[in-house]
């Protein structure tokens, strides 16, 4: 048979306390009405739970045996109490987010630092990997969010695209950096630095090439945008690379100019579709948008 919880909140309050009143000051009711909820738990129980023994209320044996019990069970329900606040304030849980290299040595860790301070309670595992393997631990609920780039559709995956500004990005001096934009005309034999070939940004870069009539002369091959922006600030070649990833690099000597005809580059935010988002998540991927905002399309 369930006991009412108030029931339980008197007669354990009465116990811990030594009397009825002091229960009833404890628990900011009248002493009539503890009185009333020990005798209503007595009767549910049938057998008493106290005696008066010289003018005080003693607990009998019984009431002993189940005062631990119910003790235990107060403080369960506490801890439920502050743990629901907690969740509801976004001061717990913990957040799993896996990303491509590039987003995590640029804005996403400044975002998460924001986010975290916010929730002293949130802990975080934060795991930068290839879109493929992102793509996997999603499938598999690994992890609760991925950012990654386009891919396949997947039954297992929710999606929200994103597209992402490129631009042109040139060492300090060169002459390309006294030009409003850039288009591949300008860069016609120039050595580049582009995405590996099989990338949706060096196909999208060929064919604008190919429509100009100009030669793209690439040079380096590499996966993410991060090093072609490293080794033009150190002088080798010049690239279109995503905005984000550029203006990481402009106080150290890159020099941005918009790309035209403008190449998107896409990102993917991936949800488990099967499973339920938490508030953190929820509230993550909010802020993150957020971030994207003066880089978007």
């Amino acid at each position: 048979m369930p006991l009412p919880l108030r029931q339980l909140e008197a007669f354990h309050a009465v116990v811990a306390n030594g009397n009825m009143t002091k229960a009833a000051k404890f628990l900011e009711i009248s002493q009539p009405a503890v009185s009333r909820l020990v005798a209503t738990l007595e009767e549910s129980l049938g057998f008493p739970l106290f005696q008066r023994l010289s003018g005080r209320l003693r607990p009998t044996p019984e009431a002993r045996v189940i005062f631990d019990e119910v003790e235990k069970a107060l403080a369960n329900l506490n801890h439920i109490s502050r743990l629901t606040e907690n969740i509801q304030d976004k001061k717990t849980g913990h957040l799993r987010v896996a990303c491509l290299p590039g987003f995590a040595t640029s804005l996403l860790p400044r975002v998460l630092a924001r986010f975290l301070n916010e929730r002293p309670g949130l802990t975080l595992t934060l795991e930068p990997r290839a879109p493929e393997r992102i793509q996997e631990w999603i499938s598999a609920q690994q992890f609760d969010v991925g950012i990654s780039e386009q891919f396949e559709d997947n039954p297992s995956i929710e999606s929200e695209a994103i597209q992402i500004r490129t631009v042109f990005v040139a060492p300090e001096g060169h002459p390309l950096a006294k030009k409003k934009f850039v288009t591949p005309k300008d860069l016609d034999g120039l050595p580049m630095i582009h995405n590996n070939r099989d990338h949706a940004i060096f196909g999208a870069l060929q064919q604008a090439f190919n429509s100009a009539g100009a030669e793209l002369n690439g040079v380096v091959e590499s996966r993410q945008f991060a090093p072609a922006c490293i080794m033009v600030v150190e002088g080798y070649g010049v690239s279109v690379v995503s905005e984000i990833d550029a203006r990481e690099y402009e106080n150290e000597g890159l020099v941005i100019r918009p790309f035209k005809p403008n190449i998107p580059f896409q990102i993917n935010i991936l949800y488990p579709a099967f499973m339920p988002r938490s508030l953190a998540t929820i509230e993550f991927v909010e802020a993150f948008k957020k971030s994207l905002e003066p880089f978007r399309l």
